[in-house]
């Protein structure tokens, strides 16, 4: 057993990097470089060393200044460590939403204002973006339409609906990323080389070997590149009168591989298959309907963008998966020490159930074995 380490078989010409990532061999990866795991860890340092003083709850009348309407009713919907979100009844009769950043800064604020704009302006068929209505920089409150409907991820506990849904997200997807396509340029292997070697993992020989000959196979691929969404995921999605509703927008710009975003959907949705089966052991219906959602999303996915190699694509997938398992297993560890430490972030559950914390952290283990098993088989 040792620390991650890639071992290279020969040097990659640093003439085949696209144009917007560092040429320089010792410069640190950023996030827009597909250095998503030290991002972890730079956001893991903020937590440590975050004083506690979060921003004050919104009022009624902080929410009337930012949107401009009466408010009738403001109601708690939920939250985490980096959001608190509210139901928002008006006068008028219609529903908005408000989403705090709770650990954040003014500039994430505008981004996601920013990126509801955008990313309606793509006008993508079957996709709706909530309408953005205000914001109030002093609390940093964004207010928008609420998003009607159900997540892909409850779907797939009660609802065959889950199959239209995935199709529809496999679809929009490649919408938004032949919009945002910037180049088409050889897979960026040092940088995720570099990346992956800060995972808070410990691998067997094995499996050392088959990461290397993962990087060496894909050294030669040719893959989109561009802004990538990075938590395109199944929960983010609500399903609602034929169109999803994407919620929780990007606070940041993040650049790298399109492929990303696909392997988020999937490992999302097979983590939620796995826990359906933890929480239903006999209900195996309603798993292999959600297994079928999967299918259903990558086909629409490569209906639509038609220049996937074949050879290629199930091995990036699976890097990427395991690339979001690093990212994942980083955050988790950092949730457990911070509330052993009683940092204040960790205050009332924000981090969510220790018990909870503690436990995903051997099925992601379990996931990264599983995900390397699937690539030395596809390798061989």
């Amino acid at each position: 057993q040792h620390r991650t380490r890639i071992p290279q078989k020969r040097k990659s010409a640093h003439a085949n990097v696209p144009p917007y990532i560092s040429k320089d061999p010792i410069a640190p990866v950023v996030a827009r470089d597909c250095g998503y795991v030290q991002t972890a860890q730079r956001r893991v340092e903020d937590m440590r060393v975050e004083p506690g003083d979060f921003p004050e709850e919104p009022t009624v009348l902080d929410l009337e200044r930012a949107s401009g309407k009466r408010v009738r009713q403001l109601t708690f919907h939920g939250g985490n460590w980096r959001n608190r979100v509210y139901r928002i009844e008006f006068e008028d009769g219609t529903v908005g939403a408000a989403k705090q950043l709770v650990m954040g800064t003014d500039a994430m604020l505008r981004y996601q204002l920013d990126q509801l704009n955008v990313l309606a302006s793509l006008n993508v068929p079957g996709l709706h973006v909530p309408r953005p209505l205000g914001s109030l920089a002093e609390k940093r409150i964004l207010v928008m339409e609420f998003s009607p409907g159900k997540s892909i991820e409850t779907l797939a506990w009660n609802s065959s609906d889950v199959l239209v849904a995935c199709d529809l997200a496999g679809k929009i997807l490649a919408r938004i990323q032949l919009a945002r396509t910037d180049s088409t340029s050889p897979m960026p292997v040092e940088l995720l080389a570099r990346d992956l070697a800060l995972a808070p993992w410990r691998l067997s020989s094995s499996e050392a070997e088959t990461l290397r000959r993962t990087l060496d196979r894909l050294s030669g691929a040719s893959v989109r590149m561009g802004q990538v969404y990075y938590d395109y995921k199944p929960a983010n999605l609500l399903l609602h009168q034929h169109h999803l509703h994407l919620v929780d927008p990007p606070d940041t710009l993040w650049r790298g591989v399109h492929l990303w975003d696909f392997a988020c959907f999937v490992s999302s949705m097979r983590r939620h298959i796995w826990r359906m089966n933890l929480h239903q052991p006999f209900n195996r219906r309603r798993r292999i309907i959600a297994g079928q959602g999967i299918v259903a999303f990558e086909r629409s996915y490569r209906a639509s963008i038609r220049d996937l190699k074949p050879d290629f694509f199930p091995i990036a997938v699976r890097l990427f998966e395991l690339q979001r398992n690093a990212v994942l297993m980083t955050m988790q560890l950092a949730k457990v020490s911070l509330t052993r430490e009683k940092k204040p972030i960790a205050r009332g559950k924000r981090l969510g159930r220790p018990l909870t914390n503690r436990l995903t952290l051997p099925l992601l283990e379990i996931e990264k074995r599983w995900l390397f098993k699937q690539l030395a088989y596809t390798l061989a």
